[in-house]
């Protein structure tokens, strides 16, 4: 069957095209194709969901499975990704603090998945399929599909909670206990900022995080971090709420930190792969982080 298509009658955003030829549609899930790399426009991936369109343009929009696929000649030079494990089904790089894991209605040309997609491509002729997501300050293990099977069997993990996730978060002060669970509920609103609800009310959505306290340095401690939920901001809420915030959040937290990052790192993901193994790949907690929980206030 061939992918919809529309030519463009009457100079327009292209999302508003896009609600021509998928009409029941909600507008974020046509911002997803567009994330996704599934439309195309006179044959090269859109860059953005509102960017104008002229009169006599061709829009595509591929099937799932074609979608995130890099084009064969990028439109940029963009860094290459440090793949920390890379087989045929799945590909785990070490994201940068600072990096977006996709890209945004900016249309930003380069995010985590673009250069993991490149990677991919280059190294297999392979797609390099999003499964989740890591916010754009925190840095450290991000997983990749290469197929659209593995992609949804991953994600079933990651909603039946079966992926293990473990943070390390260097936070201000020394917590008063050793070890603890928070499952304050978080709710975002219209305009993307995230807040905690109130313990007892059924707002926003569940989020589960445990900590121990891992190390203590003069001024900071260093957490160990597994979540069972994945939400926005969802460890530096909870951290603030225990009253050790994470250094260098500036939203949540008490500002800038020395080394000029958020000091939250995501160390290791533990999932079942297709083969039936159950794998462990993770990184070494940054210097940065390490240099921040040794700092001595002066």
């Amino acid at each position: 069957m061939a992918d919809p298509s529309i030519v463009v009658e009457t100079a327009a955003p292209l999302i508003d095209v896009l609600a021509l030829l998928h009409p029941t549609a909600k507008r974020n899930s046509l911002r997803r194709m567009v994330d996704h790399g599934r439309v195309r426009v006179d044959g090269q991936k859109a860059s953005r969901a509102n960017m104008p369109l002229k009169t006599g343009s061709t829009v595509e929009v591929l099937a799932r499975a074609d979608g995130d696929k890099p084009l064969s000649k990028p439109k940029e030079e963009i860094p290459e990704p440090e793949v920390i494990y890379s087989d045929n089904e799945v590909i785990i790089v070490d994201k940068p603090a600072g990096l977006l894991s996709v890209a945004t209605d900016h249309g930003e040309a380069d995010t985590m998945f673009d250069r993991t997609a490149k990677w991919a491509w280059e190294n297999g002729r392979s797609r390099a399929l999003l499964v989740h997501r890591l916010d754009r300050d925190t840095s450290g293990c991000m997983i990749f599909a290469r197929t659209p099977e593995t992609k949804d069997f991953l994600q079933s993990q990651f909603k039946d909670r079966t992926i293990e996730r473990i943070y390390h978060a260097v936070v201000h002060r020394e917590p008063e206990a050793k070890s603890g669970s928070i499952t304050l509920r978080i709710q975002e609103s219209k305009d993307k900022r995230v807040r905690l609800v109130d313990k007892g009310k059924r707002a926003g959505r569940e989020a589960i995080t445990h900590w121990r306290l891992e190390k203590v340095g003069p001024a900071h401690s260093l957490i160990h971090i597994k979540i069972d939920t994945g939400r926005r901001a969802q460890i530096r809420l909870h951290m603030a709420h225990l009253g050790c915030p994470v250094a260098g959040d500036n939203r949540h937290g008490f500002g800038m930190a020395s080394v000029n990052r958020l000091c939250l790192h995501a160390t290791s993901l533990g999932f079942e792969h297709p083969d039936g193994e159950r794998r462990v790949i993770g990184t070494e907690i940054p210097r940065l982080l390490l240099t921040e929980l040794n700092r001595r206030l002066g």
